[in-house]
């Protein structure tokens, strides 16, 4: 028992006594003039798992990485353009090195043309669209001729006679459903319009209007017309505020609510029955009511009572073989890449690309400026020199130590060194001593062992210098 607590207060002291004591870089054994170089520092890295000065940084890569996507694409085949642009001028001026300012310059340069670019290719993908739609709509309309045609070929006579019946009593129906609806709408006015109103006035007669566009879009009011909030499909007004100021003021809840009962049931059956038509600006609206059906159904009748044709199966053969030929030559447009799944011009395709390179020689290359100082040697030898120096001076402070003129250093204990690096930048040489530290017992590092590795004529900083250099040749 005695001979463990004494062993074990031995082990303590020697390793406490252990722990004050100094490593050792034999720099005699190393040919290394430190003596004539006392007032220069030699610095000490610590090499872990996640920190190596050596490595090329996370930041330098996504630099490099961005601005081969800049130059090596064209600047209208990016869609990201702008916002990668954005991203580099951030990276370079996180670096906060002066030889970063020039790339930073030109990138603003880069950034100003582009939207400048951005008129003239809106511009020629506007008249593009144009031309495409037209081409498209040509189409649309010679299919739907060629269509008719040979519907009525095909289609029995009787069989429009009977469309004809039918939308007879359709309209038969609708139009008494409207009067109904109507009538019951007066009515439920008429005890009110008796006490507020002595002489006769069409005050209360509903009238609505028509304004085209989405209802999430739609104003609460159009001059003296309130919107009609139960039709939630388009924009549509009635002249509720016109009525209501008609009546006495306690009878207006009573008149509101009778109001947004039948108006949204007799404009549903309005435009059923008739569409709607607009006598401000001549325009029909929902041209498919049931006049308007009945219109279509006799022309086509008449249309088909006329046809004389001796061979009917010749003809309608020659009509399915010219639709065909129509509708290839309209879906070889929609083939085209240019456009997207929604037939809308893509800026971005190589096609579009070359069509306006083709038609605007005058539009400069945006990043031209960036990429020709990226890929000056002077400027990349000076940015990539003060980026590595930079790198090296800023080496977590805690993962740094300095060796004194006669090789002596500590190492702080709190992390698993994997190696240890040291530096003599005065005469350019740097030196590699492998080998996971577990222990705190002091090391003596010399020339011979098999974990030391000396590197001449490049110091740290010209080593990592080199791999920056060769990572930024590579764009």
């Amino acid at each position: 028992m005695k001979f463990t607590y004494k062993f074990a207060l031995l082990s303590t002291i020697y390793m406490l006594v252990s722990c004050n004591s100094e490593s050792h870089l034999d720099l005699s054994s190393f040919d290394i003039d430190s003596p004539v170089k006392k007032t220069d520092a030699i610095n000490g890295f610590i090499i872990t798992n996640s920190h190596n000065p050596l490595d090329v940084p996370e930041k330098f890569l996504k630099i490099q990485s961005l601005s081969a996507k800049l130059i090596n694409q064209h600047w209208l085949e990016n869609p990201n353009f702008i916002l990668q642009i954005t991203d580099l001028k951030m990276l370079l001026k996180s670096t906060n090195i002066v030889e970063a300012n020039t790339y930073i310059t030109t990138l603003e340069i880069a950034q100003k043309r582009y939207l400048k670019n951005m008129v003239a290719v809106r511009s020629q993908a506007r008249f593009m669209q144009q031309d495409l739609d037209n081409t498209l709509n040509d189409y649309d309309q010679a299919i739907q001729v060629l269509t008719r045609e040979l519907t009525l070929l095909e289609t029995p006579e009787k069989t429009y006679q009977d469309n004809i019946k039918h939308l007879i009593n359709d309209i038969k129906q609708a139009t008494k459903k409207y009067s109904q609806l109507s009538n019951k709408y007066n009515k439920s006015l008429t005890t009110i319009i008796n006490n507020d109103i002595t002489s006769s006035s069409d005050l209360y007669d509903l009238r609505f209007s028509f304004v085209e566009g989405p209802h999430t879009l739609c104003s609460r009011y159009k001059g003296m017309d309130e919107l009609l909030n139960k039709v939630l499909e388009n924009c549509v007004y009635i002249n509720k505020e016109q009525i209501l100021s008609g009546f006495n003021e306690e009878d207006r809840i009573e008149v509101s609510s009778h109001i947004d009962n039948f108006a949204p049931r007799l404009w549903n059956q309005l435009i059923s029955l008739n569409g709607f038509f607009d006598t401000n600006n001549n325009v029909q609206y929902f041209e498919n009511s049931l006049r308007q059906q009945l219109s279509t159904a006799r022309k086509d009748l008449r249309d088909k009572q006329n046809i004389q044709h001796i061979d009917i199966a010749k003809l309608v053969e020659n009509y399915q073989t010219k639709i065909s030929l129509l509708e290839n030559q309209r879906q070889n447009i929609l083939d085209n890449p240019l456009l997207t799944h929604d037939r809308k011009i893509d800026i971005n395709q190589s096609s579009f690309v070359q069509s306006f390179q083709r038609l605007q020689t005058n539009v400069k290359n945006p990043i031209k400026p960036f990429a020709q100082k990226f890929h000056d040697p002077n400027l990349s030898n000076a940015f990539i020199r003060a980026y590595a120096k930079k790198t090296i001076q800023c080496y977590p402070s805690e993962l740094i130590f300095t060796v004194s003129h006669t090789g002596a250093f500590s190492l702080p204990f709190s992390y698993k060194t994997q190696e240890l690096v040291f530096d003599f930048h005065h005469n350019q040489q740097y030196l590699a001593f492998q080998g996971i530290l577990t222990t705190s017992f002091p090391v003596v590092i010399k020339a011979g062992d098999s974990n030391v590795i000396l590197r001449r004529g490049k110091s740290l900083t010209e080593k990592l210098n080199g791999r920056l250099r060769e990572q930024w040749s590579k764009v």
